[in-house]
């Protein structure tokens, strides 16, 4: 339904026209002057209608120059014009007003409606295109502020390489063309300036191949000593037929990004690949010249000496960084199903095969496959894989369709794979595809000097895994572990520390935490560490009339206990005065230099010296600081009292290297004890490496007095003083 402005100044034919437009669906308002008529396309009454139907002749009017006055209030409102007395000269004038139609009268019905309907359909397509025109221009307003305000560089290129647009990214590019109107229809490489050989590749390919380029990563050293990295891509530009129009380049400032990364390599090596030897070196060096091509690389070394870490490598340092890294170990599967893992198969192929499945190769598409063992492929999957490798393309298990891949092949192995083709069972140019170029991974013990670097990195990795605070490994330990020949590499150190972290309890690994070979490495016995109960307690409950006092006591201890620190500290052997040497050394380590009073030793290795003096209650400057006293300190934390050093023990039970060297649980020893623990029994307890029901029990079964100077109660340390 339109609104139809009539104007005549005859009524009939106002009536007549009206009720014929009326009955076609439209709204028609009469008009019988030209003031009549512009009062109608006043807002106020309605505004403009969609058509305007006008004679010529209007009562000394002229319904021309009201055309023409219609055509500048309203230009996209069509005007029909009717006259009863037609010229040549009017219908030129009409034409020229931009008149819709010029109708002579009398107007029949049919053709009055005919005249309507062309000038609204007329109308309502202009309408349309105003509209998209409109919608386009907005569009592109907005397109264009997106275009410049994206930080990235684009430029829009020809496909002879002249630019068409630039953003203010790329036009504040060093060199670059700073005014966009003269940049475009330049050359590329006069308006990119020094950025135009590296961004130029990507642009290449794309416009040679018509299809969106890879992914790469550039540099650039500016005059002032910076350097600059970018990402960049280039895509191809299609016209709404399809048409090739050229292409765009999309520049990303990774700068910053480049220098995090670098930053992170400086402190964990290349992918967590630890070392500062010279074969290292050498391994970095090639990996940075590899990472950036697709070559195929095997990759050969002993087991455990990080050939995944490597691949890694380098496909986070190439350009398919951002693509897929697929991994197969090509020993754990038999060969059929190694051959459906690798390349997929169809529905129906084999039993079992009940859908489709996309192979690891096309799942590595745009990225890398890393094939490990490839030594144990068999014979069958070989001539695939030769076909891969030189063609880029395979079929599906049970399928004949060929299917191409962009993908990039490394191998490795710990086999020597010269052997495998010289006894048939790898094909010599499967050998030779594989081996573009050749990694060999050096052995750990042909580069000890990096033995502290990955010691340190394990001990960074174990403390966040177990929440510990551990500082290192101790000088003893450290030589163990460079003496030891690691048959397993890497892995095997990593999991030596990792047994010392789980043994130990200290802020050190101590060389007793570590595996046995790597103990035995030093001359260390390898016998299993001892059991953490030297005498057995079933009777750890009070003896009959063992009174009051026994129970008070324990309530002190643990009171006390409550408040002192739980660790014992362990002095380091340099640290003894007794020369005596810690728990785990051999036994033909140093004897003891004690006096004649000497008892035995402390489970810690500490020695006992019972003199006359220390019978009185004098502690022996010789003997170590108990924890929590102010002496310690300054000393390591250890282990609890015996955690895994030796026993005391009722009866003598010895092993390893601690034979002969255990003393049974003598008044003197208990004594003695008491008086370096300040007679806290729980104290005392951890020092003798028993529990603290045998304390009471022997002090007891001793009939000694519960203080330190022979008076029950005595004792005036920590855990008595705390009170039940």
């Amino acid at each position: 339904m339109a609104k139809i402005l009539l104007v005549d100044d005859e009524e009939s034919i106002r009536f007549t026209l009206s009720a014929f437009l009326r009955r076609d669906g439209h709204v028609v308002v009469t008009a019988a002057s030209t003031d009549e008529a512009l009062r109608a396309l006043e807002p106020a009454n309605g505004g403009p209608p969609d058509l305007v139907i006008t004679d010529i002749i209007l009562r000394g009017e002229n319904g021309l120059d009201f055309a023409r006055t219609v055509r500048e209030r309203c230009p996209f409102v069509p005007v029909i014009l009717l006259t009863g007395r037609p010229s040549v000269e009017s219908a030129v004038r009409a034409v020229s007003e931009g008149a819709e139609q010029y109708l002579t009268k009398p107007v029949d019905k049919e053709q009055m409606l005919q005249a309507a309907r062309t000038a609204l359909r007329h109308k309502a397509l202009d309408d349309e295109r105003r509209a998209l025109v409109a919608e386009r221009e907005n569009l592109r307003v907005h397109l264009e502020a997106v275009f410049q305000a994206v930080p990235d560089v684009l430029v829009t290129v020809t496909p002879d390489l002249r630019i068409q647009r630039m953003n203010l990214a790329a036009r504040e590019l060093p060199g670059g063309s700073r005014d966009a109107r003269q940049a475009a229809g330049r050359r590329f490489d006069d308006a990119l300036g020094l950025f135009a050989p590296l961004f130029r590749p990507v642009l290449d390919e794309t416009l040679g191949a018509r299809r969106a380029s890879r992914r790469r990563r550039v540099s650039a050293q500016l005059a002032d000593g910076r350097e600059r990295v970018f990402e960049i891509e280039a895509a191809p530009l299609a016209g709404g037929g399809g048409e090739f129009l050229g292409a765009l380049l999309v520049a990303r400032d990774v700068t910053r990004l480049a220098g995090l990364e670098e930053a992170l390599g400086h402190r964990a090596g290349m992918n967590q690949i630890i070392g500062r030897s010279a074969p290292m070196s050498e391994l970095f060096h090639l990996l940075d010249e590899l990472a950036q091509t697709d070559t195929t690389v095997l990759i050969t070394g002993e087991s455990g000496t990080g050939k995944e870490l490597v691949a890694e490598a380098l496909h986070r340092g190439g350009p398919r960084a951002l693509g897929p890294l697929v991994k197969v170990n090509c020993s754990a599967l038999s060969e059929h199903l190694l051959e459906s893992e690798l390349f997929g198969h169809v529905r129906g192929a084999f039993t079992g095969a009940v859908r489709d499945r996309v192979g690891r190769f096309q799942l590595a598409h745009g990225g890398t496959i890393f094939l490990d063992e490839i030594g144990d492929v068999s014979s069958a999957v070989q001539l695939k894989l030769l076909r891969v490798l030189q063609e880029r393309e395979f079929e599906r298990v049970g399928d004949t369709r060929t299917v191409k891949v962009d993908v990039r092949v490394i191998a490795a192995t710990n086999r020597p794979l010269a052997d495998l083709v010289r006894s048939g069972r790898l094909r010599e140019d499967l050998y030779y595809r594989l081996r573009v170029v050749e990694l060999h991974l050096p052995a750990l013990r042909d580069r000890r000097s990096d033995i502290p670097l990955l010691v340190d990195h394990f001990v960074e990795q174990f403390n966040i895994h177990f929440h510990r605070r551990v500082a290192g490994v101790t000088p003893v330990a450290l030589q163990a572990l460079m003496a030891h020949s690691w048959p397993g590499n890497v892995r095997e150190l990593r999991h030596a520390l990792e047994h010392g972290f789980i043994l130990s309890r200290a802020d050190v690994i101590d060389v007793d935490a570590l595996p046995p070979e790597v103990r035995a490495a030093v001359g260390m016995a390898t016998t299993t560490a001892p059991v953490r109960r030297g005498i057995a307690c079933d009777t750890d409950v009070p003896p009959r009339g063992a009174g009051a006092g026994w129970a008070g006591g324990r309530a002190a201890d643990r009171a006390g206990d409550r408040r002192m620190d739980h660790g014992m500290a362990r002095p380091s052997h340099e640290a003894w005065s007794s020369g005596a040497p810690p728990h785990g050394l051999p036994a033909d380590a140093p004897a003891i230099h004690v006096g004649a009073d000497h008892s035995g030793i402390y489970p810690d290795g500490t020695p006992v010296s019972l003199s006359d003096a220390g019978r009185r209650g004098e502690t022996a400057s010789s003997e170590p600081p108990v924890s929590g006293d102010p002496a310690s300190a300054g000393m390591p934390a250890g282990q609890g009292g015996g955690a895994y050093g030796g026993r005391v023990d009722e009866e003598p039970a010895p092993y390893g290297a601690e034979a002969g060297r255990r003393p049974r649980l003598t008044p003197e020893l208990l004594a003695d004890a008491l008086r370096r623990a300040g007679n806290n029994k729980a104290r005392a307890a951890r020092l003798l490496g028993v529990s603290r029901q045998t304390v009471y029990r022997k002090l007891v079964e001793f009939g000694m007095p519960d203080g330190p100077d022979g008076e029950p109660g005595g004792g005036t340390n920590e855990g008595d003083a705390a009170g039940p």
